[in-house]
């Protein structure tokens, strides 16, 4: 999934500066990566959450435009207020086209498992998994079937679909396992002796 933003340049370092550029409705960002120098940026705060808000469940990669100049791009890290949860920083790291880097990419499980219709229950262990391949071979995600799974068996990184990438996990690693259903002990309700008649009550 590939994202297109505007960026600008920026020249904010001071806390005061930071704080009345985000009330204006920008995000300070840095632009950085093994060829280009690290560059102090900004975005607008509204196109980047519509962008963010589709990329859920998804690798996500932004074309930033800055002073007449596309760069490839994805988000490395950001920093989040703790109370508000507005975002108040971003790292764009600069993808180069021609080198492999490693990705971590979303995991989609595909079908029900037969062991759920049995009454089991399947328990997904990892989401995601990390590849390495160059930037124009990463998937949006790698599809996984799981509709044949029954109750006690697993899937690994090594069931996973082959492409133009290498996985760095480990091939035994658990993505998905079908547990059997719990069975409850029967509850023991113990018989309550019947109240002795009073004296009053005796005839």
């Amino acid at each position: 999934m590939i994202f297109t933003l505007a960026a600008e340049k920026r020249t904010t370092t001071k806390k005061s500066e930071l704080t009345a550029l985000r009330t204006a409705g920008m995000i300070p960002a840095i632009l950085y990566g093994r060829s280009i120098e690290s560059q102090p940026i900004a975005v607008k705060q509204g196109e980047f959450m519509q962008c963010y808000k589709k990329s859920f469940n998804e690798l996500a990669f932004y074309e930033l435009n800055l002073n007449g100049k596309t760069y490839h791009t994805i988000l490395k890290d950001k920093l989040v207020h703790p109370v508000d949860r507005n975002i108040l920083h971003l790292d764009f790291m600069v993808v180069p086209a021609a080198v492999e880097m490693e990705f971590e990419v979303p995991v989609h499980f595909i079908g029900e498992p037969i062991g759920n219709k049995e009454g089991g229950f399947s328990d997904i262990i990892q989401r995601t998994v990390k590849i390495s391949c160059l930037a124009k071979d990463v998937p949006d995600g790698i599809d996984l079937d799981v509709s044949l799974l029954n109750v006690g068996e697993s899937l690994h990184i090594k069931d996973l679909p082959q492409g133009k990438w290498q996985y760095k996990d480990h091939s035994d690693v658990t993505l998905i396992v079908v547990h059997a259903k719990k069975v409850e002990a029967p509850v023991t309700v113990e018989p309550v002796p019947a109240a002795e008649p009073t004296e009053e009550h005796e005839q």
